[in-house]
Parts: C-alpha cells; sequence; structure tokens
C-alpha cells in the first residue's frame, strides 16, 4: 500500500453480499438523504433533469436547498440485488484522492437505490460544447481524469470512464465517481463470474479504462464522441476540432494531445499506455502549452508597447510641426 495515499483495505475474496449489505448498513444515518429531497432536487426525476442514462440507470442534475449543484444516480433496482449501490459506496469511501468523487448522501430502500454527489458545475458531458471552457481547462481536467484513474489501477479497474462519469468542482478540478461496476485487479474467479454480465471479462485489465479514456480525449477535444470504428477514428480530427478551441492551441500541442490519444485505442491493448505514462506526457503538453501561451502574452505586449511607441513618436512629430 502506498504510504501517501490512504485506502481502506476491500478483499473482493472475503466479501460477500451479506458482509457488503452489513458495511453498507453502518454508514451513518446523516449521510442518508429523504425521497422528498431528492424528488423536489430533481423535478421528480424530470427528463429535464436528466444528465445521462446506462444500463445500470440513469444520471440527474439536482438542487440542493442552498441551491448547490448535485449529481443524483439512481440505480435501476431490475438490473440487479441493490449490489451495484452498496459497491459505489464502498469503493469512493475506500479512495482518498483529489480528482475521486467525496460521497456526500445516499437513499436506500426497496424500490429506490440513490447516491448523490455535490457538484458545483455538473458533470463533464453537460460542458463539452461549451465555448467558454478553455483549452487550457479542457488540458487540466484530462490530466486530473489521467491522475485519479492512475490512482485507483494500483488495485480497481473503474469499467465506465465516459464524460458523464466525471463531475467538476468549484474550480473546475474532475473527480471521477460511477464504481458501481467497478472490479478489483487483479480479479478472481468470483469476480469473473460475478462481472460476466456486463464484459468479456477474459481481456478485462486497466487497459480497458485506458481505450475508454483516450475516448474521453477525443471528446474534450471534439466537443463530442468522435466516430470510432475498430479502424480506429472514422472522421478527420481537423474537420471536427472546435474552431474556438483550434485558435487556442499551437500545433505541436494538438500533436502531442491527439497521439496521446490515439495510442490509448490502440486495438491490441497490451500496446496502450499505462495511466502512469499517460499522466507524464499530458503533463508535458500542459507545460508546453503554457510556455506557448505564456510567449502568445509577450509577443501581444511587445507589440502593445510598440504600438503606444509610435503613437509617442507621431504626437511629438505633429507638436513640432505646430511650432510648440
Amino acid at each position: 500500500m502506498r504510504s501517501d495515499e490512504v485506502r481502506m483495505s476491500l478483499d473482493d475474496e472475503e466479501l460477500s453480499v451479506d458482509k457488503l449489505m452489513i458495511l453498507a448498513m453502518s454508514i451513518a444515518l446523516s449521510e442518508r438523504y429523504t425521497l422528498e429531497k431528492i424528488l423536489s432536487a430533481t423535478n421528480n426525476f424530470s427528463h429535464e433533469n436528466l444528465i445521462a442514462e446506462g444500463a445500470l440507470g440513469k444520471v440527474y442534475r439536482g438542487l440542493n436547498n442552498d441551491n448547490n449543484n448535485l449529481v443524483i444516480q439512481k440505480f435501476d433496482c431490475k438490473c440487479g440485488q441493490g449490489d451495484e449501490l452498496q459497491r459505489e459506496i464502498l469503493t469512493i469511501k475506500s479512495l482518498k484522492h483529489k480528482n475521486i468523487v467525496s460521497f456526500y448522501k445516499h437513499f436506500d430502500e426497496i424500490n429506490d437505490k440513490i447516491v448523490i454527489y455535490e457538484a458545483f458545475h455538473g458533470t463533464l458531458n453537460q460542458h463539452l460544447s461549451d465555448p467558454t471552457l478553455t483549452w487550457s481547462q479542457r488540458l487540466q481536467i484530462c490530466l486530473g481524469v489521467a491522475r485519479g484513474l492512475n490512482y485507483i489501477h494500483y488495485d480497481i479497474i473503474h469499467c465506465d470512464i465516459n464524460s458523464s462519469k466525471i463531475i467538476l468542482d468549484g474550480n473546475w478540478e474532475p473527480k471521477i465517481y460511477g464504481f458501481e461496476i467497478s472490479t478489483k485487479y487483479p480479479r478472481s474467479l468470483r469476480h469473473r463470474l460475478l462481472f460476466s454480465r456486463y464484459f468479456d471479462t477474459n481481456n478485462l485489465t486497466p487497459k480497458y479504462d485506458v481505450y475508454s479514456f483516450g475516448v474521453l480525449m477525443l471528446e474534450v477535444l471534439c466537443g463530442r464522441k468522435p466516430v470510432i470504428t475498430n479502424a480506429g477514428v472514422d472522421e478527420e480530427l481537423a474537420e471536427i476540432i472546435d474552431p474556438n478551441l483550434r485558435k487556442q492551441m499551437s500545433a505541436q500541442t494538438l500533436a502531442l494531445f491527439t497521439n496521446i490519444a490515439y495510442k490509448c485505442l490502440n486495438q491490441q491493448h497490451v500496446q496502450r499506455p499505462t495511466m502512469d505514462q499517460i499522466v507524464k506526457e499530458l503533463e508535458e503538453v500542459l507545460e508546453l502549452h503554457w510556455e506557448h501561451a505564456d510567449l502568445d502574452l509577450s509577443k501581444a505586449a511587445d507589440e502593445g508597447t510598440s504600438s503606444n511607441n509610435w503613437k509617442v513618436i507621431f504626437f511629438l512629430l505633429v507638436l513640432g510641426d505646430n511650432g510648440t
């Protein structure tokens, strides 16, 4: 166990469903939320509040009594026996990292199983096409997600990384959630049987998350999910990159960023980079971007100074011609 990170050990070899239920019931009552508050926050789970929909349920945006944004994850009880809720809560409580969401509240009854998170700016997929979300912010979001994944890959595979599973806090810092179908790594035979209904688990390794992260990078770059086939990206990125973003990036940072994404999308999973490698490469891209931004600011300042100097010279010449 790494000394700089606090983690509650959850040995899936020993955790039976009964033990999961007992652990979940031990969560403090202060962390529970009433169904009335949830219905009020989501406008009765209205379609207008729907953020994303998946195989295990739906995700809604909402507001609490203090008008703070919430992300509310409602599990479909038809998909399981409620194990996903316990797994989500217990996994998040075991992880301590600035890019992993902190557990906020939950509601657990027979027909309603819900987890609530605080989210100042909602989820990433709500902002992909937002023109005010700058290239610098997008780079930092990708780097934050990469750091979060690198942290959990110590012994966990997320299994469902996408833009709707990234919460943005008040400083636009990304926080990963949605661990309801995550799995320990390396996983046991029991895990393989438990999750076989969702994945071809024979090939499930941390490189599964790496592929999903590559898709996420292209979403952040283009403002939407590009068409990706087994042969690769089936669109010309130059044609689908947001023009406003294109103006904010240098050709070099764009090339480095897309190169990382393409490596993540390699069909041979063993050829994909690790999240540790991706973090280091994205840090270099961000540093290079800031260097170019500083140069642009310096150039603009020099041009402004030069322009002002010419104005002064012109003004003095005019004064001289007037004999003053």
